[in-house]
């Protein structure tokens, strides 16, 4: 889940965007194979994004663990205030 965003660069028809996100992984349940415990997470895609006839296009793509919340200050930036 998007936790916060961050327009990193944006020149032209290029943006470098980042996307800090919560996530949840695991498998529970009768059918599953195995059973892996749920856990929690926090991660950062970023993502290079550009302009064409038919609108924003995945250029590039790079994810990161990170930053926990307790540390996100510091390494994501603060989240817009609206």
């Amino acid at each position: 889940m998007p936790a916060g965003t961050t327009v990193r660069s944006y020149a032209g028809s290029t943006a470098d965007v980042s996307v800090w996100c919560s996530t949840l992984f695991g498998l529970t349940g009768e059918t599953a194979a195995k059973k892996i415990p749920l856990t929690t997470g926090w991660l950062t895609m970023t993502m290079t994004l550009r302009w064409t006839e038919d609108g924003w296009k995945l250029a590039d793509f790079q994810q990161t663990d990170g930053p926990k919340p307790t540390d996100a200050g510091a390494k994501f930036g603060t989240a817009p205030q609206l």
